[in-house]
């Protein structure tokens, strides 16, 4: 139980709840608007031709340099200063603040979703804070499993746990018993991902159903506690 419940997979549960929570409220807030999952917009951006139209498709698809342009920017800033995790989770929850005050300006606490340009500027703030915080995970964080991208996740945990269950109803016969020390480590790196991005997305869903954006405030107060904490402790 140790191996699952270290420091690693716990931040990693709640950075990945994070991009959850925001992916969720951003579906549902912003006419089914991706600011973490960015290749799902380039899905829905094909099917936006042939149902809704090219209006929202350009934002779509605008918000993809709009990402790069936020990891580009990030990485800059940590190659060209000695930066620490706690650099990018305040970074972080500065933005996602102005994401969800931007949100409350212009919708209060409705569900409707924004329109236009509202829409196109609320998106490109949530999508720059998410290219923030894929930057953080690729500079700082790299021992942790990826917060975003959940189907490679799932993959390589499905991988190790059919590896673990063989080794549980064959454990004389087994190839794999070796690997039974490493098989529990990615098992816990990869679901605490997997599970904490799942809780942040259905968190995230009820919440901006029932209350529209004021919930945001809750993934940005979390970075703002790891950012604290990890200062702290670096201190």
């Amino acid at each position: 139980m140790k191996q699952f419940l270290n420091h690693a997979n716990i931040l990693a549960l709640l950075l990945s709840g994070v991009a959850g929570f925001v992916d969720a409220t951003s579906f549902l807030g912003l006419n089914h608007l991706f600011t973490a999952h960015i290749t799902g917009n380039l899905v829905v951006a094909v099917t936006d031709f042939v149902g809704v139209g090219p209006k929202i498709t350009w934002i779509r698809l605008t918000i993809i340099p709009l990402f790069m342009a936020a990891v580009m920017g990030s990485t800059l800033f940590s190659r060209f200063r000695a930066i620490r995790p706690f650099h990018f989770f305040w970074l972080e929850a500065s933005s996602l603040l102005v994401f969800t005050g931007f949100c409350l300006i212009y919708s209060g606490l409705n569900t409707s979703p924004l329109k236009d340009l509202a829409l196109f500027l609320a998106g490109s703030l949530g999508v720059i804070s998410m290219g923030i915080h894929n930057t953080a995970m690729r500079e700082t964080l790299g021992n942790l499993a990826p917060t975003t991208a959940m189907t490679n996740n799932l993959t390589q945990f499905t991988m190790d746990l059919s590896s673990f269950s063989l080794i549980q109803l064959s454990p004389q016969v087994s190839p794999l018993v070796s690997e039974y020390s490493a098989l529990q480590q990615r098992l816990g790196k990869f679901g605490s991902s997997l599970l904490g991005f799942s809780l942040g997305a259905m968190v995230g869903g009820l919440l901006t159903h029932y209350f529209g954006f004021g919930p945001l405030l809750l993934p940005t107060l979390t970075m703002a506690g790891l950012a604290l904490q990890s200062q702290v402790k670096e201190r």
